[in-house]
C-alpha cells in the first residue's frame, strides 16, 4: 500500500513580527488537520527579497507575504500554486488575503466614541499602502459619526515604500511628529497605523510632556504583545485575526494543489478584538459626575450592579444621570451596563472554556438564558455560535 503524498509547502513569511508568526501558526494548524505537510521556512522579514533556492525549488505550493513586485512576477509564473497573505502587490494572477481596514477602523471608532472622545486623529506612515488604507477607512468611520480626523501629514513626500525602512527611519519620532503631537487638542484619541508607529507616538508624547492617557489616548494595530508591553504606558492595540488568515490561506492553497477552484480571489478578514491596556485608560469628558458613573459601571458591571447602584454612587437624581448618559452616549444607564457586560463576555467566550452559565455569572447576568438572549440581540449570533467561530483562538 502506497504512502499518501505529503505536500511540500514553502513559507515566504516574515518571522520577525508576531503578525507573521501567528499566520504561520494558523497555517500549521490547517496542515495538522489535513495529513501533515512538509514546510520549507527560513528566518526572514518583509525585506527578505528573492530566496536563492527558489529558482530550483520543486515543491507543491507557496504561501507568502508579497512586498516586492519583482518577486510577485516571479511567483506568478511558478509551476505550483501561490497564495499571498499581504495584499500590497495584489498581482492579478495571485489570490490574496489581508486584514480588513474598514473593520479595523470601525472597531477603533466605536471604542473611542464609547469612551466619549470628540477629537480624533490618525498617525501613519503616509505613502505606505496599508497605512494609507487604514487612514482612509478611519476617516470614513469617523465622518459617519459626524466628526473629522486630524491627519499626520509630513512636510515632504517619501520615496521609499519599504515598511521596515520607514519604521526605522526615526525610531524615537521626528521633529515633525513632535510638532504634530504638541498641536493636538486635549482629549484626542489617536489611531496609529500599527504598533511601531504607536510606540513612536508614545515616545514623542513623553518627551514633550503630553500625558497619555490623560491628555491623549493612543491605540495601535496588530497587537504585537512584545511591542505593546514594552511601551510606557502599555499600548492598547487592535488584535487581527491572523490565525484565521493563515488557516484560510492554507485551505486555499490546498484547494489549488488538488486542482480545484477558489471561492473567490481575494478576502479581507476583520480583526478579533481590542486588547485594552493603559494607553487608552481614560474617559474623555470634563463632566465629573458622568465620568464617575461610567467608570463605576466599567469596573463593576460584572458584579451584578443595576442603575440604582450607579445613581447611589454619584449621589444625583436618576433623571439627572440618565440625561447625562443619553447626551454623551446616546443610551441609558441600563444599556451601558449591559454593553459593558457583553464586552466582557466576548473575551471570556474567545479565551476560556467556561460554560455559558459560568460566563453569564462572571459577567453579571442573573441567568444563562438572559445572557444568551441579550448576546444574540447585540451580536446577531448565539454565544455558542460565536465561540465556535473563534475556537481556534482559545
Amino acid at each position: 500500500m502506497s504512502t499518501p503524498h505529503k505536500p511540500t509547502v514553502a513559507l515566504l513569511i516574515e518571522t520577525s513580527r508576531a503578525y507573521g508568526r501567528d499566520l504561520c501558526l494558523g497555517i500549521a494548524e490547517y496542515a495538522r488537520g489535513h495529513g501533515e505537510w512538509n514546510f520549507l521556512i527560513e528566518e526572514r522579514d518583509l525585506r527578505g527579497g528573492i530566496p536563492e533556492w527558489l529558482e530550483t525549488w520543486d515543491g507543491d505550493g507557496i504561501l507568502c507575504r508579497l512586498a516586492d513586485p519583482e518577486l510577485a512576477d516571479l511567483l506568478a509564473d511558478a509551476p505550483c500554486p501561490v497564495i499571498d497573505i499581504y495584499g500590497q502587490v495584489q498581482h492579478p494572477r495571485i489570490p490574496f488575503l489581508d486584514t480588513d481596514p474598514d473593520a479595523v477602523a470601525d472597531m477603533a471608532a466605536r471604542f473611542f466614541v464609547n469612551a466619549t472622545f470628540s477629537n480624533f486623529a490618525f498617525c501613519g506612515f503616509p505613502g505606505l499602502w496599508f497605512s494609507d488604507g487604514r487612514s482612509q477607512s478611519f476617516q470614513k468611520a469617523i465622518r459617519r459619526l459626524g466628526s473629522e480626523v486630524i491627519l499626520y501629514e509630513p512636510p515632504h513626500s517619501w520615496s521609499s515604500h519599504d515598511v521596515a525602512r520607514r519604521e526605522a527611519l526615526h525610531p524615537d519620532g521626528s521633529k515633525e511628529l513632535e510638532a504634530w503631537v504638541k498641536a493636538l487638542p486635549e482629549s484626542t484619541a489617536i489611531l496609529a497605523c500599527n504598533d511601531v508607529r504607536a510606540q513612536q507616538l508614545l515616545k514623542v508624547a513623553m518627551r514633550i510632556g503630553r500625558r497619555v492617557p490623560e491628555e491623549l489616548a493612543v491605540m495601535g494595530v496588530d497587537d504585537d504583545e512584545l511591542l505593546c508591553e514594552l511601551t510606557n504606558p502599555r499600548l492598547t492595540s487592535i488584535h487581527p485575526d491572523t490565525r484565521t488568515l493563515g488557516y484560510t490561506a492554507a485551505h486555499w492553497l490546498h484547494l489549488l494543489m488538488e486542482g480545484r477552484t477558489l471561492p473567490y480571489q481575494s478576502l479581507l478578514v476583520p480583526p478579533l478584538h481590542i486588547t485594552e491596556r493603559a494607553s487608552t485608560d481614560t474617559i474623555a469628558s470634563d463632566d465629573e459626575i458622568f465620568v464617575t458613573a461610567l467608570r463605576y459601571i466599567r469596573n463593576h458591571a460584572h458584579e451584578g450592579i443595576d442603575a440604582r447602584n450607579v445613581i447611589q454612587q454619584v449621589g444625583r437624581s436618576r433623571s439627572t444621570l440618565e440625561n447625562r448618559f443619553r447626551s454623551y452616549l446616546g443610551r441609558s444607564i441600563k444599556d451601558e451596563i449591559t454593553r459593558s457586560r457583553l464586552a466582557r463576555s466576548l473575551i471570556l467566550l474567545r479565551e476560556t472554556n467556561m460554560t455559558l452559565q459560568q460566563v453569564a455569572n462572571a459577567c453579571g447576568f442573573a441567568t444563562a438564558s438572559h445572557f444568551c438572549r441579550m448576546f444574540k440581540q447585540a451580536e446577531g449570533v448565539t454565544p455558542g455560535a460565536f465561540r465556535a467561530a473563534h475556537a481556534r483562538d482559545k
